[in-house]
C-alpha cells in the first residue's frame, strides 16, 4: 500500500512539473518558424521548440505575460513574413 501511494504521488508531482504548452505560443512560434525557413538568411538559428518553451515560461510570469501577448498580436496581425520577422 505504501509503495502504491508513493508511486501515485511521484506520478502526480511529475505531471505538475510538465506545464502544458500555450496555444498562443504554439501558433506564434509556428508562424515564426515558417517565416524563418522561407527567409533567405542561411544563418538562421531559430528553433521552434525552444521558442515555444521560452514563450510558455514567459507567459506564466505575470511580469512578462503582457510582452508575450503583444508579440503574439504583432505576429498574428502581420500580413507577410517580413512583418513577422520585424515583430519584437
Amino acid at each position: 500500500m505504501r509503495r502504491w501511494c508513493l508511486s501515485f504521488l511521484a506520478v502526480g508531482l511529475l505531471a505538475a512539473c510538465t506545464a502544458p504548452k500555450s496555444k498562443i505560443c504554439r501558433e506564434t512560434c509556428t508562424r515564426e518558424a515558417d517565416c524563418h525557413e522561407s527567409s533567405s538568411e542561411e544563418d538562421s538559428t531559430f528553433d521552434e521548440g525552444e521558442c515555444i518553451a521560452a514563450c510558455a515560461a514567459l507567459e506564466r510570469d505575470p511580469e512578462t505575460r503582457g510582452l508575450v501577448a503583444a508579440h503574439a498580436e504583432c505576429v498574428g496581425k502581420a500580413a507577410s513574413c517580413r512583418e513577422v520577422l520585424e515583430c519584437k
